[in-house]
C-alpha cells in the first residue's frame, strides 16, 4: 500500500479531483450497493452515513462531528467523483451498482440523504480504459453547472458508444444533468446526452469544460456543447469579438457562459492576444489597474506588432481569473515581463480582485488529473463567495486584495485546493514527496506549516470540509466534517 501519511492527505478536487497515491481497491464494485459499504446506511439512510475513519483535520474541524462514504468499486488510482454546491449546501458523489451508476445528494452539514438518481450507464471503456493506464480516466466525473436561476450536478464519462450491433463503436463523452436542490429518490435526470467523436475518435487535445451553460466537449477539431436540457449542439463555427474582431475559440480555454462562448484569442506566434465574451464585454473593456489594453511583440527582428492584452487561465462559478502583460512589450515571444492576475465577473467583466504575479492554467483535459500538478488543481470559491484560490494565490474579492503566497527565493510552491469562509485556506507545499500540509491565511498572506500527519480538505463546503482520503486504509473515502462553532 503506498499511502503515505502526507500523500493520502491531499487528493484534490473540484471538478477536477486526482489521486496522488491509490491502494488497492476492495472490490471491482459489481455488487457494490449505493452508499459505498460504508457503515450506519447507505443512500436509504436519511439521517446520513455513520462516521467510521479517523483523521486528524486542522483545528477548524470537528474530527468526531460528520459522515463518510467509502468507493469500494473504484480502480485504483481512478479520481473519486464528487462536487459541492455552496448555493445549497450539498455534496454530489456516484456509487456504483449492477445497473448503473446513481448520483447521491447529501446535506454537507448533516449528511442527510435529499436525492438519488435514476442508475446511469456510462459509456462502455475502451481498451486503453480497460487497460488501467494511468492517465487515462475510466470513471464518469461530476461537475458544478451554475447555470441561470438553477444549478445542476452534470455527471459525465468518456467511453465508447454505438447506435446499434449494426453500427461499430465510436469514442463519445455522455453526460446526464440533475438539479443541484433536487429531492426524492430514483430521479431521472433533466436531460442527457451524448457527443460521438465524428472521426470515430477524438484528438489528443480533448478538453471538458463546465460552465454556465453547460458542458463544452473541445478537441482540435471539433466543438460541441451539451446543455442541461440535454441538447447537444455543433459549436464549431463559435466566434466572440476580440479587439473588433471576429476570432476563433482557444481549444486550451473556452467556457459555456449563459449567453455564449468564453473564450481566449490564439494569437498566431504569441498564444495570447486577449479574451472575450460572446455578445458581450471583451479585455479590452476589462482591463485591471496599472495594466495597458496592447502589448508588443517582435516576430522578426525591427518588426513590432501589437496584440490586445490579457489571457484566461481558468474559471469558477460565474468568475474568471485571467493573467495579464504589466508592461508594454509582453508575449510568449518576450521573457522576464511582469505579471499580475485578476478576477472577473463573467457577466460584465468587472474586475474583482487582482495579485500582483501570475496564477496557474488550469487544464480542463479528460484525463485523471494529479494533485502535484498545479494545472490539475481547479480554482476554488470559499462557500460564501468572497474568497477565491488557485494555484498559490489567494483573492479577497470583497476587498479587491490578492496575495501570492510562495514568492520569495527558495520558497517551496503551495498549491492550494479550497478556502473557507473564515479565509484560511488548505493545500500542500512542495514538488517532491513529502509534501506539507499547510494552511494560508488570506489576510496577511502567511502560509502556515501543519503537522506531516494532518488531512487539508479538498473542497469547502457550508458548514463543513470535504475530504478525499485513504484514511490509512485501502479504499478510497470522501469524509465531510463539520466545523467547529
Amino acid at each position: 500500500m503506498r499511502t503515505g501519511k502526507t500523500a493520502t492527505a491531499m487528493l484534490l478536487t473540484g471538478a477536477l479531483i486526482g489521486a496522488l497515491s491509490a491502494c488497492t481497491s476492495g472490490g471491482d464494485g459489481a455488487d457494490s450497493k449505493p452508499g459505498g459499504g460504508a457503515a450506519g446506511g447507505g443512500t436509504d439512510s436519511t439521517s446520513g452515513v455513520a462516521l467510521t475513519s479517523k483523521i486528524t483535520a486542522p483545528d477548524a474541524f470537528d474530527s468526531g462531528k460528520g459522515w463518510e462514504v467509502k468507493a469500494d468499486w473504484l480502480s485504483e488510482g481512478q479520481p473519486f467523483p464528487f462536487a459541492v454546491s455552496a448555493k445549497s449546501g450539498t455534496v454530489a458523489y456516484l456509487d456504483k451498482t449492477k445497473q448503473g451508476y446513481v448520483l447521491s445528494v447529501r446535506e454537507a452539514a448533516s449528511g442527510k440523504l435529499l436525492s438519488t438518481g435514476k442508475p446511469w450507464q456510462a459509456p462502455k471503456l475502451s481498451d486503453e480504459q480497460s487497460a488501467d493506464y494511468a492517465s487515462v480516466l475510466a470513471v464518469p466525473r461530476i461537475s458544478l453547472i451554475t447555470g441561470g436561476g438553477r444549478e445542476f450536478f452534470a455527471v459525465w464519462a468518456r467511453g465508447e458508444k454505438r447506435k446499434d450491433e449494426l453500427h461499430d463503436f465510436k469514442q463519445a463523452i455522455s453526460a446526464a444533468f440533475y438539479p443541484a436542490d433536487a429531492s426524492g429518490k430514483d430521479l431521472a435526470p433533466t436531460g442527457s446526452g451524448d457527443i460521438e467523436a465524428p472521426d470515430g475518435e477524438f484528438d489528443n487535445q480533448l478538453s471538458v469544460f463546465p460552465g454556465a451553460g453547460g458542458l463544452l466537449v473541445r478537441s482540435y477539431s471539433d466543438n460541441f456543447l451539451i446543455s442541461p436540457d440535454g441538447k447537444v449542439t455543433d459549436n464549431g463555427d463559435a466566434k466572440v469579438r476580440i479587439g473588433g474582431q471576429s476570432v476563433d475559440g482557444d481549444y486550451h480555454m473556452a467556457f459555456p457562459g449563459r449567453d455564449g462562448l468564453v473564450t481566449n484569442n490564439k494569437h498566431e506566434g504569441t498564444g495570447e492576444g486577449g479574451f472575450g465574451v460572446d455578445g458581450g464585454w471583451d479585455s479590452a473593456k476589462a482591463i485591471p489597474p496599472g495594466v495597458e489594453a496592447v502589448v508588443e511583440f517582435e516576430p522578426v527582428a525591427n518588426s513590432v506588432k501589437q496584440i490586445p492584452n490579457g489571457h484566461i487561465v481558468g474559471a469558477v462559478g460565474d468568475l474568471l481569473i485571467a493573467g495579464w502583460g504589466k508592461g508594454r512589450k509582453d508575449s510568449s515571444a518576450v521573457t522576464g515581463s511582469e505579471k499580475i492576475s485578476a478576477v472577473h465577473d463573467l457577466a460584465t467583466g468587472k474586475v474583482r480582485a487582482t495579485a500582483p504575479c501570475e496564477t496557474a492554467t488550469t487544464s480542463y483535459a479528460a484525463r485523471i488529473p494529479k494533485v502535484t500538478y498545479r494545472d490539475d488543481v481547479p480554482a476554488a470559491v470559499s462557500p460564501n463567495g468572497r474568497y477565491l484560490v488557485k494555484g498559490g494565490n489567494v483573492f479577497d474579492l470583497q476587498t479587491g486584495k490578492g496575495t501570492c503566497v510562495d514568492k520569495g527565493e527558495d520558497a517551496k510552491e503551495i498549491i492550494l485546493s479550497s478556502v473557507g469562509d473564515d479565509g484560511t485556506a488548505y493545500g500542500i507545499a512542495g514538488e517532491d514527496a513529502p509534501r506539507i500540509p499547510v494552511s494560508v491565511s488570506a489576510a496577511t498572506g502567511a502560509a502556515k506549516p501543519l503537522s506531516e500527519t494532518t488531512t487539508t480538505p479538498t473542497a469547502m463546503a457550508k458548514g463543513a470540509g470535504v475530504f478525499i482520503t485513504h484514511a490509512g486504509q485501502d479504499t478510497m473515502r470522501m469524509i465531510v466534517l463539520g466545523l467547529r462553532h
